[in-house]
């Protein structure tokens, strides 16, 4: 059975909360790591962080994680402009 677009615009909503949770840790760890590497009090933080290819190895990591997850936020946004733009559509034809 197909879904109504209210169902999928409902979807793409948990979508985007989802991955906007997953940007908001990869923007604390990015936060954090520069933090470290500006004061070096990294190992006050933890114990990870008291040494500098650790924090550039979780910057690294943090940065691309956080491209992938904006990559996946902006088409998730251009398909529920879609399906907005095909349910306002469908009334104007009504």
């Amino acid at each position: 059975m197909k879904k109504s677009k209210r169902e999928s615009v409902a979807e793409i909503k948990r979508y985007l909360f989802k991955y906007n949770m997953i940007s908001m840790a990869a923007t604390l760890v990015i936060a954090v790591c520069i933090y470290a590497l500006a004061t070096g009090n990294g190992a006050d933080i933890h114990a990870v962080l008291a040494d500098q290819s650790n924090v550039f190895d979780l910057l690294i990591g943090a940065g691309v994680v956080e491209l992938l997850v904006m990559a996946r936020i902006a088409r998730l946004n251009k398909l529920k402009q879609g399906v907005a733009a095909r349910r306002i559509g469908s009334r104007a034809r009504a």
